[in-house]
């Protein structure tokens, strides 16, 4: 039979790179004869103790590999964290320190392992869940919508420089802070925002871009019937609460085309493998969910012609190795 060290660490593995602010660690240690409820396992990083744990549990596993039945070992999990100044990563020890009933206590194991700074300030909702803080969360902490955004997605405006006809005048319906509005107007269109949060309002107020003010309550859009070429509306039907009233509006008040912009539902069922939901379906105000089908369907009931295909690609991909999109794109003409 092989010889029983002392203790072994399980997690994380030697060489493996871990988060300075979440991190796992697992094992076991050789404890024959030894009280549980006295135990005492720390993790060390240098001279600092980032983990402890005081609750071990039998491994009967453990006790099987090695053939010596009755003689108990118990194994720990805690979840430690490292403070740490460091913005790069390093190679380190981390140190598994056991103490019994009070007693000295020892160093019982030891792995290698790349300490990785977590920067979790420069991380969306990084400042939220932190390991520090105590707040009890609710579902409007996470299930929130972030900033709106100044600067256009290159995607989404080669996708829009693509299919409006040049010189047309645009109606950028639920514009946010306009983020396509500048490179629409340098490109030689008449373009115009249409907008219901306050706090969008007041920065494309700043930006000095033409918009209007959209009224919930009332029934119908700012605008007259035809009064524009073209619409977009990008990233909002997911957020409207009577979608087809809402495409009726863009329909009336333009003449020949929108282009609409919708998260891809679609990539559910092959992105449970990874148990992954995209990120931006997060957001909790989404009331809508569209596959290319219903999509197709909604604005098919007043466009002439309607045309979809996904874009923007996801970073995972499918286990058979398939890019993935997390946008529908649809291009409908009257």
């Amino acid at each position: 039979m092989p010889s029983v060290p002392p203790a072994v660490i399980e997690s994380p593995a030697s060489g493996q790179s871990v988060y300075d602010a979440a991190l796992f660690i697992s094992g076991w240690v050789n404890a024959a004869q030894r009280d549980p409820a006295s135990g005492c396992v720390r993790a060390y990083v240098d001279d600092h103790c980032c983990g402890e744990t005081r609750i071990l549990f039998p491994r009967a596993d453990v006790v099987e590999k090695f053939g010596m039945p009755g003689d108990l070992r118990f194994g720990f999990r805690m979840l430690g964290k490292i403070s740490s100044d460091n913005a790069e990563p390093r190679d380190i020890t981390l140190r598994i320190v056991v103490s019994w009933a009070g007693g000295i206590p020892e160093t019982l194991a030891e792995q290698n392992v790349r300490l990785i700074p977590a920067r979790l300030r420069e991380r969306p909702y990084g400042e939220v869940v932190s390991p520090e803080n105590e707040t009890l969360l609710h579902r409007e902490n996470i299930y929130g919508s972030g900033p709106p955004i100044e600067e256009p997605g290159m995607e989404v405006s080669n996708l829009l420089h693509a299919y409006l006809p040049e010189g047309t005048s645009v109606v950028d319906v639920g514009c946010g802070a306009g983020a396509y509005g500048p490179p629409l107007l340098a490109t030689g269109h008449d373009w115009l925002g249409l907008e219901a949060n306050g706090h969008c309002c007041e920065i494309l107020e700043r930006r000095r871009l033409p918009f209007r003010r959209v009224d919930l309550a009332a029934a119908n859009l700012p605008c007259t019937d035809g009064e524009y070429d073209c619409a977009v509306c990008i990233e909002v039907l997911e957020h409207t609460k009577d979608p087809v009233t809402f495409v009726a509006e863009i329909a009336r008040i333009i003449r020949r085309r929108a282009l609409f912009s919708v998260p891809n539902m679609e990539l559910l069922p092959y992105l449970h493998d990874w148990r992954v939901v995209p990120w931006h379906l997060l957001e909790g105000d989404h009331k809508n969910f569209f596959t290319r089908a219903s999509l197709h369907s909604l604005l098919s009931r007043f466009f002439r012609c309607v045309e979809i295909f996904p874009y923007g690609e996801h970073p995972l991909k499918t286990r058979d190795d398939v890019p993935l999109h997390v946008h529908l794109f649809a291009v409908a003409d009257k």
